[in-house]
C-alpha cells in the first residue's frame, strides 16, 4: 500500500475508529492516544498491508492497544471491574436499575470477545451499518458477515450467561430477556 494514501485513510477512518475506541476504553484522552498510536503503527507497516485489508488492520491494532491499556490499568486497579471479585459483585447487585447491571455485564463481555467479533458487533449495533456496508468495509461477503455476527452474538451471550452464573443472578429474569440476545 502506498504511503501517499495515508492522509486519506486517516480522514476516512479516524472518527469511526475513535468512537470504537471510546466504547472500549471509556476515556476520551485514552481513546485519542490509542488512535494516534494505531495510526503510527499503521504508517510504519503500511507498505506491507494490502489495501483491501487496511481497515481490519486498524481495528485489530486499536483493539489490541485498548486491551493492553485496560490490562495495565487493571493491574493498577484504576479501571475495569472484575465481576469474579466478591466486593464488586455486591456493588453490582446494589444498582438501582436492572439496566445498569445489564450494561456493565455487556461491556465486560464485549471486552472478552475476539477482536473480529467485537468489531462486527460494534459496526452492526453501535454504528448501525447494514450487512452490505460491513461487508464492504471489511472486504467480506454479506453471508460471511451474517455467519460471523451469529457466532459473535452466541459468544457474547455465552460470556454473559457465565458471568450471571458467577454472580448467582442467573434466575433474575428481568435482567435479560431472550430477544435481546
Amino acid at each position: 500500500m502506498d504511503k501517499k494514501n495515508f492522509e486519506q485513510i486517516v480522514i476516512r477512518s479516524k472518527d469511526q475508529l475513535y468512537n470504537y475506541l471510546l466504547k472500549i476504553v471509556k476515556d476520551p484522552e485514552n481513546a485519542e492516544d490509542i488512535l494516534q498510536e494505531t495510526f503510527i503503527s499503521f504508517y510504519d507497516k503500511m507498505d506491507r498491508i494490502k489495501e483491501s485489508s487496511y481497515l481490519n488492520y486498524l481495528y485489530k491494532t486499536a483493539y489490541n492497544k485498548s486491551i493492553n491499556l485496560i490490562k495495565k490499568n487493571k493491574k493498577q486497579k484504576t479501571t475495569t471491574l472484575n465481576l469474579s471479585n466478591p466486593q464488586h459483585i455486591s456493588s453490582l447487585k446494589t444498582y438501582d436499575r436492572p439496566e445498569d447491571s445489564k450494561k456493565l455485564l455487556i461491556k465486560k463481555a464485549f471486552l472478552q470477545l475476539k477482536p473480529m467479533y467485537a468489531l462486527l458487533i460494534d459496526l452492526k449495533y453501535y454504528q448501525k451499518l447494514s450487512y452490505k456496508e460491513i461487508a464492504q468495509k471489511l472486504s467480506l461477503t454479506v453471508s460471511a458477515v451474517d455467519s460471523r455476527l451469529v457466532r459473535a452474538k452466541k459468544n457474547l451471550k455465552k460470556i454473559i450467561l457465565q458471568d450471571l452464573e458467577k454472580l448467582d443472578v442467573y434466575n433474575n429474569k428481568e435482567l435479560f430477556n431472550e430477544e435481546e440476545m
